[in-house]
């Protein structure tokens, strides 16, 4: 078990927090991936809407008439917002900004326009252009009149906050998924390490034993794995050291032998000095 989290557990635990890294990496690149979807197939119902009133606008400039007496561009206008539940209002400005003709939700109340989107409105360098922040999407397209001049914009404003249940339930599905993922990933990496470091673990185990003082170690691993040899090696060097030690103690009585012999030499010519 010491080897387990020694060895195994530390590698899975780095695993899994890449793991978690890289799918959490994933979840948001599929939500910013969606919001943009979700954004263009908005932003394409509107350009339909814009070109459709752009074509009107268009013949009521060539009528001559002014925008706040043609009452069927209005009807169209109403018409167009009523298409699109979510379309907050639909405004015409001119050239300096300024609302010529507006419909919205509430009829009695005239809906502001942010600056910053009248800025885009009348600046973008492409006809059709495109505003948002966390609450609305405005869409619009711009108007030119005699000599290709500006002279205004179409602006369709866009609840988004209608969409946020359907935010909130690809949110949920997301993060499900990538649960369902790291799990399953998890658990397939627990095993491959588990198994493919098994020896490992073994060896370790079998370092421990042999610290501790445990000197049966072959009968206790698998026939053919990395620890059986790791035990074989281990049993050479013990035999070793073995044949070592009585090596040195047949030198060591040996000599001890031959010193007792030189004793008695020494003893006996010392008693025939003295004879």
């Amino acid at each position: 078990m010491r080897a387990f989290f020694e060895v195994h557990l530390r590698l899975v635990i780095t695993v899994w927090v890449i793991l978690v890294s890289v799918l959490g990496l994933l979840y948001l690149m599929n939500y910013m991936k969606f919001d943009s979807l979700m954004s263009g197939v908005v932003s394409s119902k509107l350009d339909v809407i814009s070109s459709s009133l752009d074509t009107s606008i268009q013949r009521v400039e060539r009528l001559g008439i002014p925008y706040h007496s043609a009452e069927n561009l209005k009807e169209q206008f109403i018409q167009a917002r009523q298409r699109e539940e979510n379309v907050s209002s639909i405004t015409l400005i001119d050239a300096k900004g300024n609302a010529l003709l507006q419909v919205s939700k509430n009829e009695q109340q005239l809906l502001a326009i942010p600056e910053d989107v009248i800025r885009r409105a009348l600046s973008s360098n492409e006809p059709r252009w495109l505003y948002s922040d966390d609450n609305q999407l405005f869409s619009g397209l711009q108007t030119f009149g005699d000599y290709g001049r500006i002279s205004g914009s179409l602006i369709i404003q866009y609840d988004k906050t209608a969409l946020y249940g359907v935010y909130a339930t690809v949110r949920l599905h997301l993060l499900e998924a990538t649960v369902v993922i790291f799990l399953l990933t998890a658990l397939i990496v627990f095993l491959v390490v588990r198994i493919g470091f098994s020896d490992v673990a073994n060896v370790m185990t079998l370092i421990q034993r042999y610290s501790s003082g445990d000197k049966h170690l072959d009968s206790r691993v698998a026939v053919g794995s990395m620890s059986q040899s790791f035990a074989e090696q281990i049993r050479q060097s013990e035999e070793m050291k073995a044949q070592v030690n009585e090596e040195l103690e047949r030198l060591q009585a040996l000599s001890r032998q031959m010193d007792r012999s030189d004793d008695i030499a020494k003893q006996d010519n010392k008693t025939e000095v003295m004879k």
